[in-house]
């Protein structure tokens, strides 16, 4: 039995046209999917311990991902927490989901434009040092 749930590698399969999946099949995915998962975390907490800190970074996976030979990671890094919500399918089956900012238009609608920044120049002063 893997930790890996082999009724999600089912949903993503299912979810790009693979249908009718022998449940070995899954269960031989869902641990290769775990080892996976292992292996690239036991690559980033060696990127962390070398850079002498205790938390684990997306800089950490990234060169992992890098160093594993496997396509890296496209999107953005950020450095406020995300705020996770759960929404319920059903009994036992709880769905997390990241929870948005509401954006109130009427105040982004009427807020002040900001200041036009200055013209860029140039002198000369540089170029004769």
């Amino acid at each position: 039995m893997s930790v890996w749930n082999p009724d999600n590698i089912r949903d993503v399969a299912e979810s790009v046209g693979i249908v009718n999946l022998n449940n070995d099949v899954t269960e031989n995915l869902a641990r290769d999917v775990e080892y996976r998962i292992a292996q690239v975390l036991e690559e980033a907490l060696k990127f962390m311990r070398h850079s002498r800190r205790t938390l684990l970074t997306t800089q950490d996976i990234a060169q992992a991902l890098r160093v594993l030979d496997v396509e890296p990671l496209y999107g953005y890094e950020s450095t406020r927490p995300l705020r996770f919500g759960e929404a319920s399918l059903g009994p036992g089956q709880p769905l997390f989901y990241v929870e948005d900012e509401e954006v109130d238009f009427e105040k982004l609608i009427n807020a002040p434009l900001p200041k036009v920044p200055r013209e860029i120049s140039f002198t000369g002063i540089g170029i004769f040092r």
